[in-house]
């Protein structure tokens, strides 16, 4: 189980050589991520007054979200991450920056969000981390808000998780002939998607879908969850699609990059 401070260790000591970027290869390039995987999913609630980014990161996706706002709040554990993006985004002064604990929205005035996103990052904490994040945006998001929250469903899997740590030396072997999973990538042990409805209701929040996905993994270790505040235009009733083609739609993405992005083909 990883903890806050282990968490504020690992993005501190990251070398961030590419900005986070280089997480985006299976896609091609993180513009291609962003325009043809992120974005159709969350463009109902765009462009927004007020977006909140929770762990941007060296702003991977900020570079993208600031331009659909008026105002746009991003909160980090880590300090070189708020200074990483303080020196990116420089010139845009519609950015509002936040150091946190890796818990507290004690800094966003209530009622202010209208779209929350984080992608990419939550995957990496626990349930208490998520549940307290949960229990202080009802608070934070307006009537009419929604958020867009990444996390980790690898808890699903627990049992064969637990079986492959026990494995002798011939784990390399097997995950290679895809019987065993290579690795967790370091997602939150605790979280499930079953576990964030949960945490969601008793925070008195209205999740409305979930796409279960499988990323660089057989198995469908994150979550894609939107949550509102009950009665908002957002609310309807709970659909859940468990997507076992995240990494195809990730493969032809990537392809497609080659034809359309230049940076693709550069490196960039």
């Amino acid at each position: 189980m990883a903890s806050v401070e282990q968490n504020k260790q690992w993005w501190n000591e990251l070398g961030w050589t590419e900005a986070g970027g280089d997480w985006s290869s299976p896609f091609g390039t993180p513009a291609m991520q962003w325009y043809a995987s992120i974005l159709p999913r969350i463009h109902p609630y765009l462009p927004a007054t007020t977006i909140l980014e929770i762990a941007p990161g060296f702003g991977r996706w900020t570079q993208f979200l600031k331009g659909m706002c008026d105002t746009l709040m991003v909160v980090d554990l880590s300090e070189k991450c708020i200074d990483g993006c303080k020196e990116r985004f420089k010139a845009d002064k519609n950015i509002q920056y936040h150091l946190n604990d890796g818990r507290s929205l004690a800094m966003i005035p209530d009622n202010a969000i209208d779209f929350l996103f984080t992608f990419d990052s939550l995957v990496h904490v626990e349930k208490d981390v998520i549940g307290e994040y949960l229990n202080q945006l009802v608070a934070k998001l307006t009537p009419q808000g929604v958020g867009f929250i990444h996390h980790s469903n690898l808890g699903a899997f627990s049992g064969h998780y637990a079986w492959v740590e026990r494995l002798p030396r011939g784990r390399g072997l097997l995950s290679r002939l895809k019987l065993v999973e290579k690795g967790d990538h370091k997602r939150a042990k605790s979280m499930t998607a079953d576990v964030f409805l949960s945490l969601a209701a008793a925070a008195g929040l209205k999740v409305v879908s979930q796409e279960i996905i499988n990323w660089q993994s057989q198995r469908p270790i994150d979550c894609l969850s939107v949550i509102t505040r009950p009665g908002s235009i957002w609310d309807r009733e709970y659909q859940r699609l468990v997507n076992q083609d995240f990494d195809r739609e990730a493969a032809y993405i990537k392809k497609l990059s080659r034809l359309y992005d230049p940076r693709a083909v550069s490196g960039g």
